[in-house]
C-alpha cells in the first residue's frame, strides 16, 4: 500500500526516493500519483514528508485536478526555460533541469533511492551535482503487492468481465459442429466457417471492449500439441479441433482503472482422452490444494511445494530442484496481479517470503506433453 513506502525506504536505508518517467505505461508512477500522462515528469519524496510532482506547464492544471498528490508544481517554477535555452542541446538542458530539481528539493548528502530501471544518463547528471543516489529493487513494487480495498474491487470487476467473455467463447465452442476432418465449424451470418484462433480472439476482444476492458498483450489460445508450449499464443489461422485440449489464457485490463486480471481454462469439444482427463484432474487437484494453502504468513515457495507434491505423486515431472524437462509442470505456480499482469508476490520455488494480507495472486498449475498438448487451470 502507498502508506508503506516510507517504511520500505527506511528498511532499505534510504532517506528519499526520486522517479522520472511517464505514467501511461510506467505502473509505479501511476500507482504513486494516480495521474495518467504520456510524457515523463518528476516524483520525489523524503521519508516522513508529503511527495511532490513536477510536471510540464501543459499538464499542470490537469495534474492539480486529477492527481492524488497535493504538492503539484510546474517545471517553470524551476527555471526550465532558462536552463534549456542556455544549454548546448535541449536534451542536455533537460538533464541539468532534472538534476537541479533533485538537488534543490532533496539536497546533497541525502541518501536517495531510484528504481532499478532509472535512466543512466539522468543518474549521471544527478551524481555530477553531488547527489547520492542508489538504484534499488522493489521499493514501489513492494508497496504495490498489498492492495487497497478499491484496488481489489477493480481487479474483481475485470475478473467479472473475463468470466462473461469466456463463458460466451466456451458456449461457442460447445455448440460448434465438427467436420469430417475433426475441425470445429460455426455459423457466421448463416454461413458455415471454420472456427479459428483469430476469430475467437476477435470475439473476446469485442466482449472486453463492451465491458470497458482491453487486451494489450497477446492472449493465449492454443489447441492440441501447440498447447504444450505454455506461452504459445496461437496463430490467427490455427484451427480449433475436436477431442483435443484447448487452452484459453486471458489477461485483460480495465481501460479506465488500468487494473489487470488473469484467467485460464482448458476445454475439450467432444471426448477427451484418458491421459488428458488424468492431466486435468491432477492440475485441478493441485490448484485447489494450493488455493486452500494460501493465507497470510505462508511462504510463496511453500505453496509451490504443495502443488509440486501433488503433481509428482501423480507421476508427472516438475522443474523443482532445477530439473530440465519438457514434459510435466514446467513453470512457477503463480504471481501477483494488479497494475501489471505479472507483479509480486510470487508462488515459485525461489520466493522465500511470507504472503501478506491483501496480496492478490494467481494460481495456475499446468501439465504439458509435446505429444498431447497442455492443461492449465487458473
Amino acid at each position: 500500500m502507498r502508506k508503506d513506502v516510507d517504511k520500505i525506504l527506511e528498511e532499505k536505508g534510504a532517506e528519499a526516493i526520486f522517479l522520472y518517467s511517464e505514467s501511461a505505461k510506467e505502473a509505479n508512477m501511476y500507482y504513486l500519483t494516480r495521474f495518467l500522462a504520456p510524457d515523463p515528469f518528476i516524483y520525489l519524496k523524503k521519508v516522513g514528508e508529503e511527495p511532490t510532482i513536477v510536471v510540464s506547464q501543459m499538464e499542470y492544471s490537469r495534474a492539480k485536478k486529477e492527481s492524488i498528490i497535493k504538492d503539484v508544481r510546474s517545471q517553470m517554477e524551476y527555471n526550465l526555460y532558462e536552463i534549456i535555452k542556455s544549454a548546448p542541446d535541449p536534451k542536455i538542458g533537460n538533464l541539468k533541469f532534472i538534476a537541479n530539481v533533485a538537488k534543490k528539493e532533496l539536497g546533497v548528502g541525502t541518501k536517495i533511492c531510484v528504481p532499478s530501471n532509472f535512466p543512466t544518463m539522468i543518474a549521471d547528471a544527478l551524481r555530477k551535482e553531488g547527489l547520492t543516489i542508489t538504484p534499488m529493487f522493489d521499493i514501489i513494487e513492494k508497496a504495490r503487492e498489498t492492495k487497497e480495498p478499491d484496488e481489489i474491487r477493480e481487479i474483481s470487476a475485470v475478473q467479472a468481465a473475463v468470466d462473461n467473455a469466456l463463458k460466451k467463447v466456451i458456449d461457442l465452442i460447445a455448440n460448434a459442429d465438427v467436420d469430417a476432418k475433426g475441425r470445429l465449424v460455426t455459423k457466421i451470418d448463416g454461413k458455415k466457417e471454420l472456427l479459428k484462433v483469430g476469430m475467437v480472439k476477435a470475439i473476446l476482444g469485442h466482449e472486453f471492449l463492451d465491458n470497458g476492458c482491453a487486451v494489450e498483450e497477446e492472449m493465449i489460445i492454443a489447441c492440441g500439441t501447440k498447447g504444450a508450449d505454455p506461452h504459445y499464443s496461437g496463430d490467427p489461422e490455427d484451427e480449433l479441433m475436436a477431442n483435443q485440449p484447448i487452452i484459453l489464457d486471458i489477461f485483460p485490463k480495465s481501460i479506465l482503472k488500468r487494473y489487470y486480471t488473469d484467467m485460464t481454462r482448458t476445454i475439450v469439444k467432444g471426448k477427451a482422452s484418458q491421459e488428458v482427463k488424468k492431466m486435468f484432474e491432477t492440475v485441478l487437484e493441485a490448484r485447489n490444494a494450493s488455493i486452500d494453502a494460501i493465507k497470510a504468513g505462508v511462504q510463496g515457495n511453500a505453496v509451490y511445494d504443495i502443488c509440486c507434491n501433488i503433481i509428482e505423486k501423480a507421476g508427472y515431472a516438475t522443474t523443482r530442484g532445477g530439473k530440465q524437462i519438457t514434459k510435466g509442470f514446467t513453470h512457477g505456480l503463480g504471481h501477483g496481479v494488479g497494475l501489471q499482469v505479472h507483479e509480486g508476490p510470487s508462488l515459485s520455488e525461489f520466493y522465500k517470503f511470507a504472503l501478506e494480507e491483501h496480496n492478490v495472486v494467481t494460481v495456475e498449475p499446468g501439465l504439458y506433453d509435446p505429444e498431447i498438448g497442455g492443461v492449465r487451470i487458473e
